[in-house]
């Protein structure tokens, strides 16, 4: 089978926008970053259709199979790109325990999703932008105590130690300015 070097184009390019997507450390992805995501996907689909117009004259002149590779490819990319956006924090090997949020208006969110691995990801969620962050997390009696991979320079809404009340099912922050989390 000959991969020819329009296809490695093809893969290539279509590998780009995932570098926007996929991420294993804390991240923030905004507004900016999806005109980046939407224009590679661009140039994705204009690769695309370059090729599959150039399969579709080389049957009808030299009287070729249809090539399936370039239409696979797209096909794999797009569902990819789907899940990849609609679905950026999915893990496969992690079991959500609790979920956490608090949510200050209708543009400001924010999340604290604790695994049963004991590790978190706090989640803020502003009008254009969304970030988070990763942690361990440990429960001792009434406590949850939350330490972050890397530390946040100014801790608005984030307390490193919550009590939790199993009656009403919140976390209560140490310092007192922060907001209560209710569970989801």
């Amino acid at each position: 089978m000959k991969i020819r070097k329009r296809y490695i184009l093809l893969i290539i390019l279509s590998l780009l926008p995932f570098y926007k997507i996929i991420h294993f450390d804390d991240y923030c992805i905004n507004d900016v970053d999806y005109l980046v995501i939407a224009f590679l996907s661009i140039i994705v689909l204009i690769i695309f259709i370059a090729i599959l117009f150039y399969n579709l004259y080389q049957i009808s002149i030299h009287k070729e199979l249809f090539n399936y590779r370039p239409l696979l490819i797209f096909v794999v990319f797009s569902i990819a790109l789907y899940f990849g956006i609609k679905f950026p924090d999915f893990t496969f090997f992690k079991k959500v325990s609790y979920e956490f949020s608090h949510k200050k208006n209708s543009k400001y969110t924010a999340k604290i999703i604790l695994y049963d691995d004991s590790t978190f990801i706090f989640k803020t969620k502003l009008a254009t932008e969304s970030c988070k962050k990763n942690g361990n997390y440990f429960f001792k009696n009434d406590s949850l105590f939350l330490k972050l991979n890397h530390s946040i320079k100014k801790p608005e809404i984030f307390d490193s130690v919550y009590f939790f009340d199993k009656n009403h099912k919140k976390l209560f922050p140490k310092t007192a300015n922060y907001p209560i989390f209710g569970l989801k």
